[in-house]
C-alpha cells in the first residue's frame, strides 16, 4: 500500500511538472521610446490567456507568458501589435 501511494505521488508530481505555461517571443520593430514599450505592454497584457508580458525597448522584443493550459490566437496577437503602431516579427515559442 505504501509503495502504491508513493507511486501516485511521483506520478502526480510528473504530471504537474510537465504542464508548463507557453512563452512566446516576438521581435518588435518601430519602438523608439519607453512610452512605446509601456503602451504595447499594457495592450498585450489585456489579451485573453496572457499571464505575464515583458517588453524590452533595448532588445526590441516582447515576451508573453500564457496562463497554464491556454493558447492564444497568433493572428490576433499580431493584429494587436500592428494596431499599436509596431511591426511584429516571427512569433517563436520558448522553452
Amino acid at each position: 500500500m505504501k509503495t502504491l501511494i508513493q507511486s501516485l505521488f511521483i506520478f502526480a508530481a510528473l504530471m504537474f511538472s510537465a504542464a508548463q505555461a507557453e512563452t512566446l517571443e516576438i521581435p518588435i520593430q518601430g519602438m523608439t521610446c519607453p512610452f512605446c514599450a509601456d503602451g504595447l505592454h499594457k495592450k498585450l497584457g489585456k489579451l485573453p490567456g496572457v499571464e505575464k508580458v515583458d517588453v524590452s525597448l533595448k532588445l526590441k522584443k516582447a515576451r508573453i507568458t500564457l496562463k497554464e493550459g491556454t493558447s492564444i490566437d497568433r493572428e490576433n496577437l499580431k493584429k494587436t501589435i500592428i494596431d499599436s503602431g509596431f511591426t511584429p516579427g516571427e512569433i517563436k515559442a520558448q522553452q
